[in-house]
């Protein structure tokens, strides 16, 4: 995952930490960035052989990740409930029975009547509540999310039977991302530094994309903010909010369709003291007007040596 990917759950921002194990995920992949070759895995090393189109992908490094209930409802895309039918086959299960509806071709997606698995552990949602498998009928226009079933098959985890059970699915993920971004702070590039003569200096950060619209509301209305440097795995060092620099902003710029990854949002501060990390290139975060939270340890920079693992990706 690149520093600046995004991730989408339910509709809404999201960390990777929110995903449910096995979730089937769509992703906009890229080549591994200068420097960062040694991710790729070796042609002899078999892997190749396991992948059922007889390649590796080169693109290994993803700007962004999302559900199916965000990927195409992004898009445009419903699905039209035919009905529940059993399947076939050596081993028969449930499936229901869906057609596209809405956007006619949704480009990386499933442009065709399909079938997916259906039980006991799907939830159904109707009316922001959990219903029985009843009250699914043909004719409905249904968003659902998927996991991995058996042999080929994809199987549902959530079918949402209107718009307003998963607006609130949506916003409940939402307020999770809020409550995670606002303690440990909105990450981002360092464009530019200039150093004063008697110490401290300016700095000029863009901020990561993907994330909610309120919390970049948030540092725009702020006066003073913090800012503490971070590794590329955006993680910080212990005690991140005490040992934070106090800046004053200077200046907010904002710019209008930006690249994949950036929110196109530009902050420049003065700060009263330049850590070595605070250098172009470098990922930092940013706080806002938000309450202090103390976080897990297991999150920390604590020594050198972790910086250095943390500065690079690890080859999976």
């Amino acid at each position: 995952m690149l520093p600046y990917g995004m991730v989408r759950y339910h509709g809404a921002p999201a960390d990777l930490r929110d995903i449910p194990p096995d979730t089937h995920l769509h992703a906009r992949l890229l080549l591994p960035p200068e420097g960062e070759e040694k991710t790729l895995p070796s042609p002899t090393d078999g892997k190749s052989k396991r992948n059922p189109n007889g390649q590796q992908s080169q693109h290994n490094h993803a700007i962004l990740l999302e559900d199916d209930a965000s990927f195409y409802s992004r898009q445009g895309r419903s699905w039209k409930v035919i009905g529940i039918e059993q399947g076939g086959g050596p081993a028969p299960r449930l499936k229901l029975s869906v057609k596209p509806a809405g956007a006619a071709t949704v480009e990386g997606g499933i442009n065709k009547p399909a079938l997916f698995d259906i039980d006991e552990a799907t939830r159904i949602w109707k009316d922001r509540q959990l219903v029985g498998r009843d009250r699914i009928a043909a004719g409905q226009e249904v968003q659902v999310n998927l996991t991995w079933g058996p042999f080929d098959s994809l199987a549902t985890t959530d079918v949402w039977l209107d718009q307003a059970s998963l607006d609130a699915c949506r916003e409940i993920q939402r307020q999770r991302h809020l409550r995670l971004i606002r303690s440990r702070f909105l990450p981002g590039w360092v464009d530019e530094v200039k150093n004063f003569d008697t110490g401290g200096g300016e700095v000029t950060v863009t901020l990561f994309g993907g994330m909610d619209p309120q919390l970049y509301q948030d540092l725009r209305g702020a006066k003073n903010l913090r800012m503490c440097d971070a590794a590329i795995t955006l993680r910080t060092w212990g005690y991140h909010q005490e040992y934070a620099v106090q800046s004053e902003t200077l200046g907010w710029k904002e710019t209008e369709n930006p690249p994949p990854g950036s929110s196109g949002r530009q902050v420049r501060m003065k700060v009263a003291q330049m850590l070595d990390g605070f250098r172009p290139g470098r990922v930092v975060r940013l706080k806002g007007p938000w309450p202090y939270v103390l976080l897990p340890h297991d999150e920390w920079l604590m020594e050198p040596e972790n910086l250095e693992r943390a500065s690079k990706f690890n080859p999976p």
